[in-house]
């Protein structure tokens, strides 16, 4: 059974006390901030961004938030200095991550799966540019499976170029060449500061390839205690919002 982060702090904290420096990476929707119907709406909790801020400001410290949205909506949504921000899964930065090709042959795909669903009620496609989402949350079984299958037929027609991460009530279409959080993740802990330790918050399935990247660090996933290969559970964004505060405690 994973146990809850909070219950283990005196473990945690002597760990974080012990590290020359901390590698944090944050998921937004979910994590930082709850989860809502019309995603321009969402907002981090005043103590959460209290402790966030306090964190990044900490030369011990490199702060990066990683989540599926366009790296744009993210920094809107946080707008915290020496953070750094990265979208559609850790593809989307300060410079291209993917090929024009490859950009291309995702929009080609994204048209076909809008023709062929017609406008299928509750069923919507967000454009990322370099990957699509489909989000179903409002959709009923029979225009889910039937999205679902027309989805797959286009990715199997790639022949290997494209795949599908299962989200919450998403499934999010990246080039192959995308690798995800977890290598995004790995990449940046290795790459800036190697010897310091790597922590990861997430609450959705395509956080799970990073708690598997970060093994030897710190990993906690937010929500429901469901299989995951994260360490701890986190309740929920106020028990986010609890940890940073206790890690900012700790960094002082």
């Amino acid at each position: 059974m994973t146990p809850r982060l909070l219950d283990d702090w005196p473990a945690i904290a002597e760990r974080v006390r012990a590290a020359r420096s901390l590698a944090l990476f944050l998921d937004f929707d979910g994590t930082l901030a709850p989860t809502v119907n019309t995603p321009g709406e969402a907002e981090i909790d005043r103590s959460a961004r209290a402790a966030l801020r306090a964190l990044a400001a900490n030369r011990k410290a490199r702060v990066c938030v990683i989540s599926g949205r366009r790296r744009a909506d993210v920094l809107a949504l946080v707008d915290i200095p020496c953070v750094k921000y990265l979208g559609v899964h850790g593809a989307e930065r300060a410079t291209p991550a993917v090929s024009q090709p490859a950009a291309d042959m995702v929009q080609e795909a994204r048209h076909e799966l809008t023709r062929g669903l017609n406008g299928a009620r509750g069923i919507a496609i967000e454009d990322k540019g370099i990957a699509f989402a489909v989000h179903y949350r409002n959709a009923g079984h029979r225009e889910i499976n039937d999205a679902r299958q027309l989805l797959e037929n286009i990715a199997t027609a790639g022949q290997g170029s494209l795949k599908i991460l299962r989200g919450d009530c998403v499934w999010e279409v990246l080039p192959r060449e995308i690798g995800g959080k977890g290598e995004t993740a790995r990449r940046l802990w290795q790459s800036q500061s190697p010897t310091s330790l790597p922590i990861y918050v997430g609450n959705d399935a395509t956080d799970e390839g990073a708690y598997r990247a970060l093994a030897e660090g710190l990993t906690a996933k937010v929500g429901a205690a469901r299989s995951t290969h994260a360490h701890y559970l986190l309740k929920d964004t106020r028990e986010v919002a609890r940890f940073l505060e206790r890690l900012r405690e700790e960094m002082t």
